[in-house]
């Protein structure tokens, strides 16, 4: 799911060209990322997002139970592995001997017997039919490695093309901000020159008007002594 912020923008960024950036720089950063976050619509841009599933603890009875043990910091229980043991008759005594015991004694041997007996079959089967089983799984997974190869190289070929034609693109975006910024230093200079050539065109026609004024002055005073 694509979180959208309200309100957000894109920002374009060259970092193939960008020049790195310091302390100062990188706190400003921060504090503008802190700004945004504020205004966050919802604040809490994870409410979007599903919430967590609960478990159905009645098709899983188990993990409640393993749960609240975990809950109570209780270690797990040792399994029980006295059926995997079969008990020689030798050690029951006497008094320890009644039928319970022995039919118990003896279902259990017999399926230890039936155990051993599949694991026997088993053991068969594999020696007479696993080697090739292994060499075609095996073969299978050499197949889907190459696969997945030939896939990750196919990636990685497309990631690196796009990273060259974004430096590329970005180095020559670089070269026309540079130049932009050639001319706008340009203009600001030539703005700064004409301006100071304005300062002096006004100082120059103030002093004019100064001087004019003193002429016309001295004129009326002359034309007045006259008289």
């Amino acid at each position: 799911m694509n979180i959208i912020i309200e309100g957000a923008e894109n920002i374009d960024s060259l970092p193939y060209v960008d020049d790195s950036v310091n302390e100062n720089e990188q706190e400003l950063i921060n504090k503008l990322i802190s700004d945004e976050m504020s205004t966050f619509t919802p604040p809490d841009y994870l409410a979007q997002l599903p919430s967590f599933i609960d478990i159905d603890y009645n098709n899983f009875q188990f993990l409640e139970n393993d749960f609240k043990r975990m809950e109570k910091g209780e270690n797990m229980k040792e399994f029980d592995i006295g059926r995997y043991k079969v008990e020689p008759t030798t050690t029951i005594t006497k008094q320890q001997v009644n039928e319970k015991q022995w039919n118990d004694n003896l279902n259990n041997a017999r399926s230890q017997l039936e155990h051993q007996d599949i694991r026997k079959i088993n053991l068969e089967l594999l020696q007479r039919y696993g080697g090739n089983s292994w060499k075609l799984y095996l073969s299978d997974l050499e197949i889907l490695q190459k696969t997945l190869k030939k896939q990750l190289d196919q990636k990685k070929q497309q990631i690196e093309e796009i990273n060259i034609q974004r430096k590329l693109s970005q180095e020559q975006t670089y070269e026309k901000i540079q130049q932009h910024d050639k001319k706008f230093l340009e203009l600001v200079y030539k703005n700064t020159e004409i301006e100071s050539a304005c300062k002096s065109i006004e100082l120059e026609i103030e002093q004019l008007k100064l001087k004019q004024e003193l002429q016309h002055q001295q004129q009326e005073n002359g034309d007045l002594n006259n008289k």
